[in-house]
């Protein structure tokens, strides 16, 4: 089937998206879709294949979205300590940022679908183990750099960090304060024991 006059990709997910995002997996509809994105059924299950195919696809665009922001944090940050602030900063800036409450469409996909779906569950869990890694490797940087204490578990750390990055994005919900989220924060890099204070 050919593509209707104007579809563009990358629209038609980040329409998608904002659906997925305020009313969740199950409660939106083909008709949702159909009506946010302008595509007809027939145009949306021929890209897609489906409703949970267009759902993973918005799950991988936006997670790629998140670990482009890590990666940038980690190239303008003065040091790997830094670039954890920064990317816990830029959760917080995030969280205090969205009016709307919606929270991480990752964290709340896993919430939801994780017991449903084992193809969402696994492809949340390979996000997530993609991101564990990356700050093991961070955190490993940071040690060799001595940043962090020679005895220090890179790999145990970066599970304490996605926890308490998840924790923020899941309290958005509550509506936090700056100075809510700061304390966690500073918790944080207090709990990784780093060995110079960090801007």
């Amino acid at each position: 089937m050919s593509r209707p006059p104007g579809y563009e990709r990358q629209a038609v997910l980040n329409r998608a998206t904002d659906v997925f995002w305020q009313r969740g997996y199950a409660a939106t509809s083909v008709n949702h879709l159909v009506t946010a994105t302008g595509l007809k059924p027939g145009s949306l299950y021929a890209a897609f294949g489906s409703k949970k195919g267009l759902f993973l696809e918005v799950l991988g665009d936006y997670n790629a979205a998140f670990l482009h922001d890590v990666e940038d944090c980690i190239a303008t940050a003065r040091g790997p300590l830094a670039a954890v602030r920064a990317l816990l900063r830029r959760s917080a800036d995030s969280t205090l940022g969205d009016s709307r409450r919606r929270g991480c469409l990752a964290v709340n996909a896993l919430l939801e679908m994780a017991g449903h779906d084992e193809d969402i569950a696994q492809t949340l869990r390979a996000h997530n183990e993609k991101l564990r890694r990356r700050l093991e490797q961070l955190l490993a940087d940071a040690r060799e750099q001595g940043e962090l204490e020679p005895e220090r578990d890179p790999r145990a750390l970066s599970a304490f960090v996605m926890n308490n990055l998840w924790g923020m994005r899941v309290l958005c919900k509550s509506e936090p304060s700056r100075a809510a989220l700061d304390s966690i924060i500073d918790g944080v890099m207090q709990g990784l024991g780093g060995t110079q204070p960090q801007a």
